[in-house]
């Protein structure tokens, strides 16, 4: 009895899947917008399960199905929020209203005194 997997139909699913690979693998790398980034690796982490499939390793394809198409992309998509959450102001959305050592919250005084001593005292407070 001969292997399923072997002669000239095996061969040419192999490289069609290997062809898929590398498109889906260059369009990762080309795609600029970081969220749609997300969902085109997504989409090459499903081709390079299937060609683990291929290549016969089941076990190999299972774990780059979940872990390539589920978790990565979440893990991108996520730290993409939790960046621009923290650009927009942090958690709370607004912006540090402490009073600095003058009494005005705005933030536009003089600054505290460690402030001056480290050099962090803002040029319009000079």
């Amino acid at each position: 009895m001969s292997d399923p997997f072997s002669g000239a139909l095996a061969d040419a699913l192999i490289l069609t899947a290997l062809a898929l690979t590398v498109l889906m693998a260059t369009a990762v790398v080309l795609t600029r917008n970081p969220a749609r980034q997300a969902i085109v690796l997504s989409g090459y982490g499903m081709v390079l399960g299937v060609l683990f499939l291929i290549l016969q390793a089941p076990d190999v394809a299972m774990s780059q199905i979940g872990v390539g198409t589920v978790v990565v992309p979440l893990i991108v998509v996520l730290a993409l929020h939790a960046t621009r959450r923290h650009r927009e102001g942090g958690d709370t959305g607004e912006e540090d209203r402490r009073p600095d050592r003058d009494g005005d919250a705005d933030g536009a005084g003089t600054g505290t005194a460690s402030d001056t001593a480290s050099g962090t005292v803002r040029e319009d407070a000079r």
